[in-house]
């Protein structure tokens, strides 16, 4: 059956691969490589069915195309499968590279990624489907009578992103992998971006318990505050290490050896026991605010899986990645941490943004002064041979 796969939500600039997938960016009225002027015109048509919060269509989308297929070819129901799994990496590719307190950055959310699958036909009418718990309701509009509106929280975001040497790692990782022991990673990766869709409908608590269970599925550990905490401090490594006894915030705390990485993490699945039990609201102590542990455990995850894919050699590690593992635990035993600076030099002036960029500084200086080593020591090598093969002549 031909059928149209697009994600209406994701304004994405360029092409993207995954696995058996491409990403392309639709742009309204704009010709498509492959397509007659039927073909585009139909497209069109679809897609001013999803209208932005002003009601007009959208004009900037993502079309999925399957392997080597048309956009419009007939595609079996696993073909749609594969798709939709496929698009849960696609979706983490583009969180993973977020820029937070910064309101010009690179942002997106999981609810961009949506993904629509719709009859490709001649007809101006269309059948939606819609869920119910026991099953599923069918209805049926002409297409001029639909507009399938934008999320309001998708709107403001006019430009889509994917780190795409990220996203093509997670697509060979997935196929070297077992199915049961990619079917952990599918379910951390789809835990994390369920708990990152940036909607008023889901409460904080869910998206903790989500998070816990990304963190739990991805490192196979028992469901222990304990064992989580020792796991993530022995994948997450900074070059340095902070310890609790040398802390703002954890200095009092009775085990003083402990990484401040470690102590987070125990603290944040610790309260997870509550929110996963029903409780709204804990009681137990706290060193952070909720929304502190939220957007800590949201920057730590991505570098969790960024840590592990290197390790089996399928994604190097940026120094951008390199500077944020480092700052991690200095961003969370900042106080007040998602404030400005107290001497904030501009609105877009951060904790983060300030740790990052220091580091990556550091890094790139390192790195220089290795190259001059490394330079030294061949120019020695060398000359040394040079001096050798005078001696024998």
């Amino acid at each position: 059956m031909s059928m149209l796969l697009f994600m209406p939500w994701c304004p994405v600039q360029k092409c993207y691969e995954s696995g058996d997938i491409s990403i392309l960016p639709f742009r309204r009225h704009t010709p498509i490589n492959g397509l007659d002027k039927a073909a585009q015109s139909r497209i069109d048509t679809i897609m001013g069915m999803y209208k932005d919060i002003e009601g007009k269509p959208v004009h900037k989308a993502a079309l999925i195309r399957f392997g080597e297929k048309s956009l419009i070819d007939d595609l079996m129901d696993n073909d749609i499968d594969k798709a939709q799994e496929l698009a849960v990496l696609v979706c983490f590719s583009g969180l993973a590279g977020r820029e937070y307190f910064n309101a010009l950055g690179s942002y997106c959310n999981s609810d961009c990624f949506s993904l629509y699958v719709q009859k490709f036909n001649k007809a101006d009418f269309t059948a939606l489907t819609t869920r119910r718990r026991e099953g599923h309701t069918l209805g049926g509009w002409t297409i001029d009578d639909i507009s399938i509106t934008i999320p309001v929280h998708c709107h403001a975001i006019q430009e889509v992103s994917l780190d795409a040497d990220l996203l093509m790692a997670l697509v060979s990782h997935r196929a070297q992998l077992r199915c049961n022991e990619w079917g952990r990673w599918q379910n951390a990766l789809s835990c994390f971006n369920q708990a990152n869709t940036d909607s008023d409908n889901i409460r904080y608590q869910m998206e903790w318990v989500l998070l816990c269970s990304a963190f739990e599925h991805l490192l196979s550990v028992q469901s222990k505050a304990k064992d989580v905490a020792h796991k993530f401090s022995q994948v997450v490594v900074p070059s340095n290490e902070l310890l609790t006894k040398d802390s703002n915030r954890l200095a009092q705390r009775p085990n003083g050896g402990e990484s401040i990485r470690y102590a987070w993490m125990k603290e944040f699945y610790r309260i997870r026991g509550d929110f996963a039990h029903g409780q709204l609201n804990t009681k137990q102590f706290s060193a952070w605010e909720p929304l502190e542990h939220l957007v800590l455990s949201t920057i730590a995850f991505p570098l969790l899986i960024k840590n592990l894919l290197s390790r089996v050699g399928k994604y190097k590690l940026t120094d951008k990645d390199q500077a944020q593992i480092d700052c991690l635990e200095q961003l969370a035993d900042t106080k007040d941490l998602l404030k400005p600076p107290s001497n904030q030099a501009g609105s877009l002036d951060s904790h983060w943004g300030r740790l990052v960029r220091k580091r990556c500084s550091k890094i790139s200086i390192e790195h220089a002064v290795d190259n001059l080593r490394n330079l030294r020591k061949s120019a020695q090598t060398e000359q040394m041979n040079n001096e050798s093969s005078m001696e024998n002549q």
